[in-house]
């Protein structure tokens, strides 16, 4: 796989991953992001769709882990509230951490999928770990550093747009 940030697929909605893709592309493993890719900055508890789409993942025989730049309570709620296993300030794009937890839970890289909605951190970290990169389009722009740093992202977005000929992603 590519070092360079060029997501591998890229999704307008978390949900519209189906776990059917990620086991037939031989993934087992799924690194989980939560801040605007499972819900917005502004929420402070997992909703009921994204709990079910946890459990489709569960079903599919899927392990499912959230790695989280955050340092606060928020991931140890969401996680609780999804059922999964956890680990904040991992410090992403940096790979030690996501490394660590691969290694831990016994997966290898070509076995593992980051999903995120960051090039900079989720894309990166992925990449230099030598995993699959699920790039879904943020929740929300409520804040100008957010709207700035998609806007620096947006080069990578749009040469992957270009590569695949898929122009759904015009919007972000």
């Amino acid at each position: 796989m590519s070092v360079l940030p060029f997501p591998d697929r890229m999704l307008d909605r978390i949900y519209d991953l189906d776990p059917a893709e990620l086991t037939g592309r031989g993934i087992r493993f799924v690194i989980l992001d939560i801040d605007n890719t499972v819900a917005p900055y502004t929420v402070h508890a997992a909703d009921a769709d994204m709990v079910a789409w946890v459990r489709r993942l569960k079903d599919a025989g899927l392990d499912v882990f959230v790695l989280s730049n955050n340092r606060g309570e928020r991931p140890e709620r969401f996680s609780a509230a999804l059922g999964l296993p956890f680990r904040k300030k991992a410090w992403k794009p940096f790979p030690k951490a996501a490394k660590a937890v691969m290694a831990a839970r016994g997966w290898t890289p070509r076995e593992t999928a980051f999903i995120g909605d960051q090039i900079y951190t989720d894309v990166c970290c992925a990449k230099w770990c030598g995993a699959y990169a699920v790039l879904v389009r943020p929740i929300e722009f409520h804040r100008f550093i957010l709207k700035f740093r998609y806007w620096l992202e947006f080069p990578f977005r749009a040469k992957k747009r270009k590569i695949t000929g898929d122009h759904t992603h015009d919007t972000y």
